[in-house]
């Protein structure tokens, strides 16, 4: 097929039967995969996607490597269909040129009308997308706009610049996007009030005037080549600021800065407001308490139950809130990923004795979440762990991970979700990245221990002992009591010799957990790579645990 001219633009209809056409003229020999390729990618946030997400999800019954070897050749016959460069690759991504590329509405009809595909993952993919269209939608922006809505006003720049009010402009409307990710609390943009900032309306005005329990403000201010941010959170009703935090970055990289920003805010906006809210509910103490509420309680809960996962106890307490919830709600989705969190837990860490039948627990609830709401992050993140640990399912771990991460690329927790499954897949080199991230996006993580543990393992199985034995001190300094923190800490100093911290973590491990065993590590370290394994095994060795 000959290239279509360098500057043409794409034009998809993707509600009633697929049709693809190049100013004007129908693309007519596309294959099926091809034509599911640009449906998907051109549903995607900025019509990117990861490359091995969608060589699974286009090609789900067939090995990695396979299915990695036919999108290459999917996209090399693509491209050769497309205008110039308005399809894109790198070894990480796939995407279209948004700016070239135009999806029609013809109308009432389905999406994708007759449309399927012999692979599991787009077919699941497909029905999920299907649904947004059969008026759960509305359904769900009832349920949405019935929490605490957050306003986002027009940052301010404080400095007087030629760009700086741009600068400030941008910030906003990369916020806003970011905010996009967000599932918990409706957002309200700064559109919303006329993109003005709290200056020239009053925070506690407007707030009431688009109905919106908390505000966020920002500044910006430009010294020389410096820039800083500042913003801040503020209960509407009270005035009381809830957060306030200030970013330093250069102009240089101002656009690479303002999107790490962005992600930093709103990692951190969320366990704020779950915060203020589970206060308020405190001091409100109404006779009904709702879903939202029981799970504003469950989160305060998580939040002061300690490093590592807490407490059998602690879990215990949020499972009771969150069956108060489904028992209001069968379908809340949010309540039905915590109990599939808690679960989860119980299998991880033998709290249970049937550690099997809590993994199958974990992903019943996952499944119930996302038939319920399939852009639901956390349920993906925790149906990819189940499936990890419990079934040793790889690949459907990592697409249910990887999809967590897709979804809220913002969220700390589905960051620690896709680093867990990289790690038991085998691919530590890729694992530190998401780990570090989490530690930039939400300093205060609870599951601090639990990421410093991975981190360490991870860079024990690249050589890097310097990194790793680094990690572990960290771990061993917040959490002495964490078990699971502790293995990890014995298997990282004694593989690389330090007897005396080997043996301190090694002696409190087995005060805790007295029957910690060859056979505990063989059946809870699902690693699909046997040397990695038994890397960790000889770490324990060399420390004596198993003496």
């Amino acid at each position: 097929m000959d290239q279509v001219t360098a500057n043409a633009s794409l034009s998809l209809t993707l509600r009633g039967p697929f049709a693809a056409r190049v100013d004007g003229r129908a693309l007519e020999h596309l294959s099926r995969r091809a034509q599911a390729m640009l449906a998907y990618l051109s549903q995607q946030p900025d019509m990117r996607a990861e490359r091995g997400l969608l060589a699974d999800l286009l090609w789900s019954d067939r090995s990695e490597d396979q299915a990695r070897a036919s999108l290459r050749q999917e996209l090399s016959v693509l491209r050769r269909a497309l205008p110039a460069d308005l399809l894109q690759a790198n070894r990480q991504h796939v995407w279209l040129d948004g700016t070239r590329v135009h999806v029609g509405d013809a109308g009432g009809e389905g999406f994708l009308q007759g449309f399927d595909l012999p692979s599991e993952g787009f077919e699941d993919w497909l029905r999920a997308r299907r649904a947004e269209d059969t008026g759960r939608g509305s359904e769900k922006d009832t349920q949405i706009m019935a929490r605490p809505a957050v306003l986002l006003f027009a940052f301010e720049a404080l400095s007087n610049g030629e760009n700086d009010a741009m600068i400030a402009l941008g910030l906003a409307d990369d916020l806003r996007t970011t905010l996009s990710y967000w599932r918990w609390f409706p957002v309200i943009g700064p559109e919303a009030i006329g993109w003005k900032t709290p200056r020239e309306i009053g925070l506690r005005d407007a707030a009431a005037e688009v109905g919106a329990a908390y505000a966020v403000t920002g500044t910006l201010r430009c010294l020389g080549n410096r820039v800083k941010i500042s913003v801040a959170l503020t209960e509407a009703e009270t005035g009381r600021s809830r957060w306030s935090e200030t970013f330093e970055g250069q102009l240089d990289d101002i656009f690479a800065f303002q999107e790490e920003v962005s992600r930093a805010i709103v990692a951190q906006l969320e366990p704020q407001i779950a915060r203020a809210e589970a206060q308020r509910v405190a001091r409100a103490r109404p006779a009904t308490i709702g879903p939202w509420q029981l799970l504003a309680q469950a989160d305060e809960i998580e939040r002061t139950g300690g490093e590592g996962y807490g407490t059998p106890e602690n879990n215990d307490a949020q499972e009771r809130l969150m069956q108060g919830a489904i028992r209001q709600a069968p379908d809340f989705g949010p309540a039905l990923a915590r109990l599939a969190r808690i679960w989860f837990r119980r299998g991880l860490l033998s709290w249970v004795e049937d550690t099997a039948a809590a993994f199958t627990a974990s992903l019943d609830y996952s499944d119930r979440a996302l038939k319920a709401d399939p852009t639901l992050w956390e349920a993906h993140a925790f149906s990819g762990l189940a499936l990890i640990f419990g079934r040793h399912d790889y690949p459907a771990g990592e697409f249910h991970s990887a999809e967590a991460v897709r979804l809220n690329p913002s969220a700390a927790l589905a960051r620690h979700g896709l680093a867990c499954a990289l790690e038991w897949l085998g691919r530590p080199e890729d694992a530190p990245e998401h780990l570090r991230m989490i530690f930039r996006l939400y300093p205060q993580y609870p599951g601090r221990a639990p990421v410093l543990g991975q981190l360490a393992s991870c860079e024990m199985f690249l050589g890097n002992a310097g990194a790793a034995q680094d990690a572990a001190r960290q771990l061993l300094a917040i959490a002495p009591d964490y078990a699971r923190g502790l293995q990890r800490c014995v298997a990282t100093f004694g593989y690389f010799g330090d007897e005396t911290l080997a043996s301190k973590a090694l002696t409190r491990l087995m005060e805790i957990q007295p029957d910690f065993d060859e056979t505990y590590v063989r059946e809870t370290y699902p690693y699909e790579r046997a040397e990695h394994l038994e890397m960790l095994l000889d770490g324990f060795r060399r420390a004596g645990a198993f003496d």
